[in-house]
């Protein structure tokens, strides 16, 4: 995909900031829980948008359009702290995902990226850290996500997450990481892990989006069967 065509969703409590170019804007779904404004290029503008997805549930999403939304999403970049991490789609043998709860929510592993590393290491650290699992073999780029957040001095910051997806390919038992908060795990189908509750509304887009590659796989090692 180009820049031109890119399109940032940004996950604000549970409710999204979608930033996307004018010329997408018609192929859009808009509802009574969308709200859609053009973006005229003031920065502080930007500020209202992501107080009404904190503080308010009238709006499920926010859709910002321009016609250079590079130039919009760097605008939004420059306002808040950016954290770098990295996180895995683990599966087994059997096809299963690995899914840990942690602080009564489901979630997947991931963690920030530790000085000068890379996101693949850090994606492959955490994921072995959280799980207990060794033997993961790194399959692939899945998407990035972003997720803005309060800190301790309620300043805002980002979560910048590259997902990998990976195999396990060890015969030991997952365990989960106790000093990370990690209070259950469990390997599941996709369709059971989609129906866990409840779950980060970002893991669940990933997990869904994960479905779809899984499908465009399948249906391209149909096609390229001899017939």
């Amino acid at each position: 995909m180009s820049k031109a065509d890119q399109k940032y969703e940004i996950y604000i409590n549970k409710r999204l900031l979608i930033l996307i170019p004018e010329h997408h804007l018609a192929e859009f779904q808009m509802d009574s829980s969308t709200l859609v404004m053009p973006y005229l290029g003031v920065k502080k503008n930007l500020f209202q948008y992501m107080d009404l997805l904190e503080k308010s549930s009238r709006f499920s999403s926010v859709v910002l359009f321009c016609k250079d939304v590079g130039a919009l999403f760097a605008d939004f970049m420059s306002l808040v702290s950016c954290f770098p991490a990295g996180g895995g789609i683990i599966r087994n043998p059997d096809g299963k995902v690995l899914m840990i709860f942690r602080r009564e929510i489901w979630d997947l592993p991931k963690g920030k990226l530790d000085p000068g590393e890379k996101s693949k290491q850090a994606a492959i650290r955490e994921c072995q850290e959280e799980t207990g699992l060794a033997a993961l073999v790194l399959m692939g780029k899945l998407k990035t996500t972003y997720h803005l957040y309060r800190d301790k001095t309620y300043a805002r910051c980002i979560k910048k997450t590259k997902w990998y997806l990976m195999d396990y390919k060890g015969t030991a038992a997952p365990v989960p990481q106790l000093a990370e908060s990690i209070e259950g795990i469990g390997w599941f189908s996709l369709r059971d892990a989609l129906q866990l509750s409840p779950i980060h509304e970002s893991i669940r887009d990933l997990l869904n989006y994960y479905q779809t590659v899984l499908e465009k796989e399948a249906s391209k090692e149909q096609k390229n069967k001899p017939q």
